[in-house]
């Protein structure tokens, strides 16, 4: 390489740098701070994981370039960005805080878009999974027409019937309690009795939602019936499916704010088997106080591009009230030992 080419080859990758190192913050605050603002904005904010991978590939080039300070600001942004999704609890399972008593079950959920001739894989895992409870969404039409040969010793609880092959099933070794529909049949829940306590498994897919403002507008407020039915509940519920966005978009804050469920899981845990510098986890599993995921999973069973999600499930079991509260007197010692007047 000559001299000039070699100075114009350092200019344009000064120029290169220079332009991401502006670019990656400004991008990384619109999607934090105005994703409440405008649908684009929000789903700007979706690539933080993204963001996150090229900066912290920028920050090894600028350390070995020894340019010192455009290191330290790169490594800032990996671990802004970084910050940002681990408070969604995406990337770290947090140690449980239930009793060593609690009950635990566990639940298989699938995508099976793309797996109209797996009927022998599909099969082949029903019989061999020990899962409570099977979810199944975008279920094909030609697996739905086999299902009697599928499901083995498993039972239908509840289903949604769509001729598109957008179909949502449900299920259990066991009867349950109720069922029914949430947000017309973008929400499927079914009620259960686990131990002594009882609590509702929903489960919900969602297309696209970032197709444009009216699809996001619309998707938005189907996330706004779920959350008000989550929250009408009188039993915990758990949450679980495919939303169309991550975790920390705006799109899915009334899950948190008006149902009051927190999100579980793992960010490497989303449902997808794509690398991670390409991933955006759109999978996601909600719950009620009181209720962890002591351990999830995802495995590709079936080989379509979705993989499977195997979560382990805790809930507390239903005690007294007394149990719950430390009593403490309200009057001195010396006072409780007076006899009475």
């Amino acid at each position: 390489m000559g001299y000039l080419s070699k100075r114009k080859f350092e200019e344009r990758e000064h120029y290169l740098i220079t332009g991401l190192l502006i670019l990656i913050p400004v991008l990384t605050l619109l999607g934090t701070l105005g994703r409440s603002l405008d649908w684009r904005l929000d789903y700007i904010g979706e690539f933080k994981i993204q963001a996150a991978v090229l900066s912290f590939f920028l920050f090894l080039w600028c350390m070995f370039k020894r340019e010192w300070i455009k290191t330290l600001i790169f490594f800032i942004l990996v671990v802004l960005n970084l910050v940002l999704m681990a408070c969604h609890a995406y990337l770290f399972q947090k140690k449980s805080v239930l009793p060593e008593d609690s009950y635990v079950f566990t639940v298989l959920y699938q995508n099976l878009k793309g797996a109209q001739d797996k009927a022998a894989e599909i099969q082949t895992v029903m019989e061999n999974t020990s899962a409570d409870f099977v979810l199944w969404t975008n279920v094909p039409v030609k697996i739905y027409r086999q299902l009697d040969h599928l499901i083995g010793y498993y039972q239908l609880q509840n289903q949604t019937l769509d001729t598109t092959g957008k179909m949502k099933l449900i299920f259990a070794r066991t009867p349950g309690v109720d069922r029914g529909e949430a947000a017309g049949e973008d929400g499927l829940w079914v009620s259960r009795v686990i131990g002594t306590r009882k609590l509702t498994l929903l489960l919900t897919a969602f297309d696209n939602p970032w197709a444009n403002e009216q699809t996001y507008a619309r998707t938005k407020q189907k996330i706004y019936e779920l959350a008000e039915f989550a929250r009408s509940r009188d039993e915990p519920v758990i949450v679980m499916g495919n939303f169309g966005a991550s975790g920390w978009s705006w799109l899915l804050k009334d899950l948190e704010s008006h149902a009051g469920l927190k999100p579980q899981g793992k960010l490497t845990e989303s449902g997808t088997d794509k690398a991670l510098y390409a991933r955006r986890p759109t999978d996601h599993i909600y719950t009620h106080p009181g209720i962890e995921v002591s351990d999830i999973r995802a495995q590709n069973m079936i080989g379509t591009d979705y993989n499977a999600i195997l979560a382990s499930f805790k809930i507390a079991p239903l005690r007294k009230e007394i149990e719950f509260y430390e009593l403490q007197p309200i009057l001195p010692e010396e006072e409780l030992l007076q006899p009475p007047t």
